[in-house]
C-alpha cells in the first residue's frame, strides 16, 4: 500500500555519451546516431506524493525556467493525459546536474518521474509504451526509461544493451550552456555508418564526438579548456556539449586529476553505473 501521506524519494542520474558519431539524417530533421550511453552517479534528486484529485504541482521551483516548461511538469501531464488517470502529484525537483552541458538532466528528470508515476499511480504502462512518451519529451528521455548502459542507434532510442568495465570520469563543466539545437542545425557531414559490432567497438576503443568539432566552432572557448585538459588524458565532449570528461580507471589516477583541475575549473569526480537506481528501489 502506498502511503500518501509522504514524498517518496528518487535519484535521477545524469548520463554520459562515450563517444557519439552522426551517421545521417531523417526527413523530419532528427539526426541518427551511434552512441554509447552511460549511467553516472551524479544525481538530481525527485520527490513525488501522491494525491486523489488530477492535479500537477511542481513545488519549490527554484529554477530559472518556469515550472510549466519543466520536463518532470510534462513528464506528469502527458502520462496523466494518455492514461485519462484521475489522481495527481505533488513534485519536487532538486538540481544538482548541471543544465545545458549534455548530461541528460532534464531528460532524466521526465524518465524518473514517468517511470515513478506509473507505479505510484498503479497504471502498469509496459516499457515500450514508456518510451514512445518519453520520445514525445524529448531525444535523450527514452534512454533513461530504458535504464541501463546502451549501445544507441535511430535518433538515440535504439538500443542495445551493454556491459563496460568500471570506470572514474572526470567532468569539467564550462561556465557556459550549449544549446543542442544550435549544434545540431550547424552539422555538415557525417561519419559512415557501421554494423552494430562494429561501431560500439570502434567508440569503445577509440571515443570520438563528431559533435565536438562542430561545438568548437561555434563556441572557440572550448578550444582552451580541452587544451588545458589534453596533459591528463583524451578530453571528450559528451552529448552536444558543453562537458567535458576524461576517464580513468583508477580512481586514485581520476582523484589525483579532479583535484587538479578543480583548481581551475568546475569539477566532478563520477563513477559509470550499470543500472538507474530508479529500476533498483523498493518501494
Amino acid at each position: 500500500m502506498i502511503d500518501r501521506t509522504k514524498f517518496i524519494n528518487y535519484l535521477s542520474p545524469a548520463k554520459l555519451n562515450l563517444g557519439l558519431k552522426v551517421v545521417g539524417k531523417r526527413p523530419d530533421g532528427y539526426h541518427l546516431l551511434n552512441t554509447i550511453f552511460c549511467l553516472i552517479d551524479l544525481f538530481d534528486q525527485i520527490e513525488i506524493q501522491i494525491i486523489d484529485k488530477p492535479q500537477i504541482s511542481l513545488i519549490e521551483h527554484n529554477q530559472a525556467w518556469s515550472y510549466t516548461t519543466d520536463l518532470g511538469y510534462k513528464a506528469a501531464k502527458l502520462l496523466q493525459q494518455a492514461t485519462d488517470c484521475q489522481f495527481g502529484a505533488n513534485i519536487k525537483i532538486k538540481k544538482t546536474i548541471p543544465s545545458g552541458a549534455g548530461l541528460g538532466g532534464g531528460s532524466s528528470n521526465a524518465a524518473t518521474v514517468l517511470l515513478a508515476l506509473n507505479h505510484l499511480w498503479q497504471l502498469n504502462l509496459p516499457q515500450n509504451r514508456l518510451i514512445e512518451l518519453g520520445k514525445i519529451l524529448g531525444a535523450d528521455v527514452p534512454f533513461f526509461i530504458y535504464g541501463q548502459n546502451a549501445f544507441a542507434t535511430g535518433i538515440g532510442d535504439i538500443f542495445s544493451p551493454i556491459t563496460l568495465k568500471d570506470e572514474f570520469f572526470v567532468l569539467v563543466q564550462p561556465e557556459f550552456h550549449i544549446p543542442t539545437k544550435s549544434i545540431f542545425s550547424a552539422i555538415k557531414h557525417f561519419s559512415k555508418a557501421s554494423d552494430e559490432s562494429t561501431a560500439s567497438k570502434e567508440l569503445l576503443n577509440n571515443p570520438h564526438n563528431d559533435l565536438q568539432d562542430v561545438a568548437i566552432k561555434l563556441y572557440p572557448q572550448l578550444t582552451t579548456i580541452i587544451d588545458d585538459l589534453k596533459c591528463f588524458g583524451n578530453p571528450i565532449m559528451t552529448g552536444s556539449g558543453s562537458a567535458i570528461y576524461l576517464s580513468f580507471y583508477n580512481l586514485k589516477d581520476a582523484n589525483k586529476v579532479a583535484q587538479e583541475i578543480g583548481k581551475s575549473y568546475n569539477t566532478y569526480l563520477v563513477k559509470n553505473l550499470s543500472k538507474s537506481p530508479v529500476f533498483t528501489k523498493s518501494s
